[in-house]
């Protein structure tokens, strides 16, 4: 503190927290606005390229993009003693992006603002995730919070549970495929999420972003060349532009979370939800029902929820 702060009895307020917040925000839109475009290219032409073949060439690209950031820290950032830890990241991690994929392809009716709403149950798997694997210490109100949000995805996405009051609002009770398989990948990519913890620490989130690419190109090679078909020079276009903008959004999804605190800027993530819902009914005309807003609504505040409440538990222990 200089001379004149102390004699004025005013201090100097630092701002870096509030301008970090707003970057942190800032990069957490765009990266919504890129997850949005990335899963409508997806969409328009998953019905002329299969969807492994989507993911293969997805990984492909976020590898390339990735190196010349990778190369500019040098190999070594490569180095860790956990390397198992990052393989089973990549499992999780390519595993989740595959089923993405497969969940908004021309093989379910599930759309773009269904899926997102559905992508947000993965801060509720990875408390149940952090508990069982991190041992960590999950209190009664994170507990409650996340059996509410799971009352959610329930509402969401099987048909009549929201009105089951109606005269044979039950009848075909069930769990539509689309739904089951962006569940499943909601849990993988938790699962993912969970492990970074463990890795963050040794390595640098471009080394966990190469070292996931290349590793699901890897995994994904021989399952691309099983059902690989030709491609049209056009969709060569969309795959290229589907990899770059996928890198984008995964870039500034990371360094939205470096700059900003996670508690602060994690509710921006939530405008994924209209921005699909604007992008399903300009392309697709379709819009979507009361069910999938309310069930949404209800995970966002349960997921909201947990990160008060993490938060207040840091600060606790700090």
């Amino acid at each position: 503190m200089d001379q004149d702060s102390q004699a004025s009895g005013n201090q100097k307020v630092n701002s870096g927290g509030l301008s970090g917040n707003l970057q942190g925000a800032f990069l957490l839109m765009l990266s919504g606005v890129g997850f949005t475009i990335y899963l409508l290219i997806n969409k328009l032409i998953s019905d002329e390229v299969h969807w492994i073949v989507l993911s293969f060439w997805r990984a492909v690209f976020g590898m390339g993009l990735a190196l010349p950031f990778l190369m500019r820290r040098g190999l070594g950032s490569l180095k860790t003693k956990q390397f198992h830890l990052v393989f089973l990241r990549s499992v999780f991690g390519t595993l989740g992006m595959t089923l993405a994929i497969f969940a908004v392809s021309d093989a379910f009716e599930l759309t773009l603002a269904q899926f997102n709403a559905i992508s947000f149950t993965r801060p509720l798997f990875v408390t149940l995730l952090a508990a069982v694997i991190l041992r960590e210490t999950v209190g009664l109100h994170r507990w409650g919070a996340v059996f509410v949000g799971f009352l959610g995805v329930l509402v969401m996405v099987v048909p009549g549970v929201f009105t089951f009051w109606r005269p044979e609002a039950l009848n075909g009770l069930g769990l539509d495929g689309g739904s089951f398989v962006a569940l499943i990948s909601a849990f993988s990519l938790a699962g993912a999420i969970v492990l970074v913890k463990f890795l963050s620490a040794e390595l640098s989130p471009i080394a966990l972003l190469f070292y996931a690419n290349l590793l699901s190109t890897i995994l994904l090679l021989p399952l691309a060349l099983w059902v690989g078909a030709p491609i049209s020079l056009e969709n060569w276009g969309w795959i290229a532009l589907m990899g770059i903008v996928g890198f984008g959004a995964q870039f500034c999804y990371i360094a939205a979370m470096s700059v900003g605190e996670a508690s602060f800027i994690s509710p921006v993530d939530y405008l994924r939800l209209p921005m699909s819902s604007v992008a399903d009914f300009l392309v697709f005309r379709m819009v979507p029902g009361v069910n999938v807003w309310i069930g949404a609504v209800i995970i966002v505040v349960s997921t909201l929820y947990i990160g008060l409440r993490e938060r207040v538990r840091g600060r606790q222990s700090s």
